[in-house]
Order: structure tokens, then sequence, then C-alpha cells
């Protein structure tokens, strides 16, 4: 290696530029991988606290079992039966509004940066009258997220994963 680099002949630029362009291709590589990773963690960040809002929207709800000793969201009808009261909020409209979001896409200088569809949610109310305090007023939800890639000249397939997040409410005392 050291003859090679020692060399005046001149065949040490073809192999320094073979180096310097394995370089550039490791750092551009290494850097799209940290945009996916930062897209993705801000998107997971976002639909948490857009979560939290919901359970916390809830807590009119879950505070009425609360007072009898159980944190699930119930509330007595007018024929005297508890009936289960949650709601699940406005989480795509609040995930929208942190984000930025266009019909469900993300746009920078003119290109999609990434889009966000099929989102779930599930409200898991705690068991009515429960004898433990393991289940609690749980809301989960699930988001598709679609990046396409700015590496590899359009040739490689977008990054598809689904992000889960989920929040809870326990009460206090």
């Amino acid at each position: 290696m050291m003859k090679i680099i020692k060399d005046k002949q001149g065949s040490a630029a073809l192999f320094a530029i073979v180096i310097i362009l394995c370089l550039i291709l490791l750092f551009t590589v290494a850097s799209e991988y940290l945009r996916l990773q930062i897209i993705a963690s801000g998107i997971r960040d976002a639909l948490q606290s857009s979560v939290i809002a919901v359970a916390t929207e809830n807590y009119d709800e879950v505070y009425n079992g609360l007072r009898e000793g159980y944190s699930g969201g119930y509330q007595l009808d007018e024929m005297d039966r508890w009936e289960e009261r949650v709601d699940s909020g406005a989480v795509l409209m609040k995930l929208s509004d942190k984000l930025g979001l266009i019909g469900g896409n993300k746009y920078a200088g003119g290109y999609l940066e990434y889009r966000l569809y099929d989102l779930d949610i599930q409200i898991n109310n705690a068991p009515f009258a429960t004898s433990d305090n393991n289940n609690r007023f749980e809301a989960e939800a699930w988001v598709t997220l679609l990046v396409p890639l700015s590496f590899g000249w359009e040739h490689l397939p977008p990054m598809e994963i689904r992000l889960k997040v989920n929040a809870g409410y326990s009460p206090k005392f």
C-alpha cells in the first residue's frame, strides 16, 4: 500500500479517487440512514403526543369511575346501567397540526418528504369493577409511515414501516 502511495508514476491518483468515492458513498448511506431515523423518531413522538392528548381528553369520562375506585370510562345511563363511555378524539387532526401535513403528506422543497396513512386507534377501557389494578385505561395508535429514499436515484423502494405508540391513564391515588 505504501509502495503504491509513494509511486510517482501517477497510478496512486486513481487509487485515491476510488477511496474518496467509497468514502462519499459511505457518508451518503450513513446520512440517509440518519435522515430516516430522525423522521421516524419525530413521527413517533408526534403520534405519541397526540395519543396522550386523547387519553388526557378522556379524563372527564374516566373521573366518574375513578371516584368509585376504578379507572375505566363508564357512566350510568337512564336505565341505571353502566355503559362504557370513551372518546377516540381527533388524533389525525392533532397529528396534522403538529407536523404540518397536507392530506397526510409532508412536503419539503416541493418534494414529498413522507406520507402517513392507515391510522388506527384503539381505546382499551379498563374493565368495570375489576378486583386488580393491573388493567388500565389505554389508547393505542398505529400509523404507516412511507418515506421515499433520496439515495439510489429512485431505484430503491421507499421505507415503509408501521409505527405503534400507546398511552395510558393510571390514577395517581
